[in-house]
């Protein structure tokens, strides 16, 4: 109350020094009080400096998920070659297939890329040309069991066609072997003795074009191999079918 009337009729206390301290200090004293206190400044500064580190060492180097890009394979070492077709046949083309050619359904089934080669027979054209293709394409090699029959299913819905199963070559558990003739066309042997030679005994207009084919899968390789023509033979098929499989490793 004193102080406030004090103030109010001008009266102002002298000021006190800033280091002022309301009781006696002893050297000892002043010792043991500073002596904590700059040992409390001295650890926090420490700590201070060591989690700054911390973190900038953390923020220079951080842990990025990569993913390295999808490549092609080439397809061509798994082609047939020369040596391996029969005598008297050319190759006629040879390309890799691009994704416009292929259907919205084998795209959903994990098709990557394709390559596809045509040989053709040589010899008499009286009795008309007889060709090879084999077609080579990559799917995700975990739906290979299911893609070999699907193949050969959807192969086998094609009109104008009689189709039956033929004895399998040995080119793996995922194979299908099939033969196409035309309706109302004899399958007979030709005079080489083959199993099946199509040769379409029919005056029928159909434009279906009777073969024989061999379907294999191994690891994400799907292959195609099929003969047409009156010089079709199931033993030139099935030697053909197993050659392409060795390739495979």
């Amino acid at each position: 109350m004193c102080l406030l009337v004090h103030g109010i009729y001008g009266y102002i206390p002298p000021a006190r020094p800033a280091t002022y301290i309301p009781f006696t200090v002893t050297p000892l004293l002043m010792q043991r009080f500073l002596y904590p206190v700059l040992c409390l400044i001295a650890c926090c500064v420490l700590l201070s400096a060591g989690c700054t580190s911390l973190s900038g060492t953390q923020a220079s180097a951080p842990l990025t998920a990569t993913s390295a890009p999808a490549e092609n394979i080439s397809l061509v070492p798994y082609a047939l070659a020369p040596a391996d077709l029969p005598a008297g046949f050319a190759e006629q083309s040879a390309r890799s297939k691009s994704a416009d050619e292929v259907s919205a359904t084998a795209k959903d089934l994990g098709w990557q890329e394709g390559y596809v080669s045509t040989w053709a027979s040589t010899g008499n054209a009286t009795l008309g040309v007889t060709t090879i293709t084999q077609t080579i394409t990559v799917y995700n090699a975990r739906n290979m069991s299911s893609l070999v029959p699907l193949v050969a299913a959807g192969e086998q819905q094609q009109q104008g066609l009689v189709f039956s199963t033929l004895p399998q070559p040995a080119t793996g558990p995922d194979t299908r072997a099939i033969s196409a003739v035309v309706v109302n066309a004899t399958p007979t042997a030709a005079t080489s003795g083959g199993v099946v030679a199509i040769q379409n005994e029919s005056t029928s207009t159909a434009a279906a074009q009777g073969y024989i084919e061999v379907i294999f899968g191994k690891g994400q390789i799907l292959e195609v191999i099929r003969m047409t023509g009156p010089g079709a033979q199931y033993d030139t098929l099935t030697t053909l079918a197993e050659s392409a499989y060795a390739k495979l490793g």
